[in-house]
């Protein structure tokens, strides 16, 4: 971790969050003398109200990348205003511009090329990843995670999470992050409910019956009771209070990875893993209720410019009573001259065919025409001259040209970031109502490595 400006470094000002009694408190709140605990759980329904309150403090985004010579950066954004509807006539037609992050609120040393060991809960961003760095003659204990809290800018540290391989983060209210990992379900609390020396994350919780490998989506419950998890055959329900897992269904959620309960529409929203509405939302009232109880959104909110190819997205949830919002954080590639990665491999592999085939019936033979090839020599095979031919070099082994191998292929990664409103049109789907509003972002050359960048870590805090 790098120190801030002007204020004692990170180690300096190391302070401990407290409480790990999380999961035994819950236990006990069903016996006399839980007091305030036990009545705020008696008046949790099987479907909650709409909440009232929102957090009194603005949230920004929060995008995390592994672009720190030690680490991670992560990157603070303000997301535009929800628009309210407006007829398609009278949103903006032009490209967003594609803009430079602002620079880092906070960089985090870590271990790169671990996204995935990200967590957030109530206003704080934890890095869980594993240390095997040992500090000397420091008040620091040599097993810690960063804890980097967006509020204060200050970072805390808390304990590890040891043995952990591929964990998924789940976030349960403001106070409780659960680790779904291979062979083992663990739980920290950020409650202050016991001495800092004992707070550690709750590991006697029962591990899960399916391999977390085979996870394709999770939520949590409308209560915050219970949290589902499902595979490709089933969905299973962790009953957080009894501490129990139960298959609460022989069918899959409907969702592509994280799916959120939303308060304002009574529905669980996500997006859908069907490979027919890709790129579209989903919703249902009911988990585990079957595909007649799935309905798709209207739109797809994926880039439909042919020069962007998509790579991954994260849908982030924004909250709000009345039009609740969301962010669909999207990773898009552009190779050079503007051409997505996929449209370049086709490109030259359709050239290199042409050439190899002689050229009298291809296709691409007027584009070589263009590019200065002689329609002689492209008869027989030969590109001398060709404007094309430096381009192709870049992307096709000259060596072995005749299978078009592909190799040194350049090309640039931006975050297309889709803000929007959601709600039910007269015919009771659910629709975007024309409030989208879209940033493009840069995202930094010096990430280590691309294939991370399919599932953009970003948090709403």
């Amino acid at each position: 971790m790098i120190p801030f400006p002007g204020g004692p470094s990170p180690l300096q000002r190391l302070t401990f969050f407290s409480g790990s009694a999380g999961v035994k408190r819950r236990r006990q709140r069903g016996s006399a003398g839980s007091g305030e605990v036990q009545r705020r759980e008696e008046n949790r329904g099987e479907h909650d109200a709409p909440r009232t309150s929102e957090p009194t403090e603005q949230q920004h985004l929060y995008l995390v990348f592994d672009d720190w010579p030690w680490g991670y950066s992560i990157r603070k954004l303000n997301l535009p205003p929800r628009v309210p509807r407006q007829p398609p006539s009278l949103r903006p037609l032009e490209k967003p511009e594609h803009k430079r992050l602002p620079p880092p609120c906070v960089c985090l040393e870590a271990t790169r090329g671990l996204p995935l060991f990200f967590g957030a809960v109530g206003t704080n961003i934890i890095a869980a990843h594993p240390r095997t760095d040992v500090i000397w003659n420091t008040p620091v204990p040599e097993r810690i995670l960063p804890i980097f809290d967006v509020r204060s800018l200050g970072v805390r540290f808390g304990p590890a999470l040891l043995c952990s391989v591929q964990p998924i983060f789940i976030t349960v209210g403001d106070k409780e992050l659960f680790a779904l990992d291979m062979e083992s379900f663990r739980m920290l609390s950020m409650e202050p409910l016991c001495p800092p020396h004992e707070w550690s994350w709750c590991d006697d919780l029962p591990p899960p019956p399916f391999n977390n490998m085979d996870t394709t989506s999770f939520v949590v419950g409308s209560d915050e009771r219970t949290i589902f998890a499902s595979t490709e055959s089933a969905t299973f329900a962790f009953d957080i209070v009894n501490s129990e897992w139960k298959q609460s269904s022989d069918c899959s959620l409907p969702f592509a990875g994280p799916a959120n309960y939303v308060h304002a529409l009574d529905i669980f929203v996500g997006l859908s893993k069907d490979p027919d509405t890709y790129g579209h939302l989903c919703f249902c009232r009911k988990l585990g209720g079957g595909d007649e109880n799935v309905r798709p959104g209207k739109e797809n909110l994926l880039s439909k410019d042919p020069a962007e190819g998509h790579e991954g997205a994260t849908l982030v949830y924004l909250g709000g009573s009345d039009q609740p919002g969301f962010c669909l954080v999207e990773c898009l590639s552009i190779a050079d001259q503007g051409k997505s990665v996929n449209m370049r491999l086709e490109e030259c592999d359709q050239l290199v065919k042409c050439v190899g085939e002689g050229g009298a019936n291809c296709g691409e033979l007027d584009q070589l025409k263009k590019n200065n090839v002689d329609e002689r020599d492209g008869a027989s095979g030969s590109m001398h001259e060709c404007g094309e031919l430096d381009e192709l070099k870049k992307f096709v082994d000259v060596g072995d040209g005749a299978s078009g191998s592909m190799h040194d292929i350049r090309y640039r990664y931006l975050y297309r970031l889709t803000t929007f409103s959601l709600s039910f049109d007269n015919n009771g789907d659910l629709t975007t109502g024309e409030t989208c509003v879209v940033q493009c972002y840069k995202v930094p050359e010096e990430v280590s490595n691309a294939i991370y960048l399919a599932n953009p870590v970003a948090f709403w805090l």
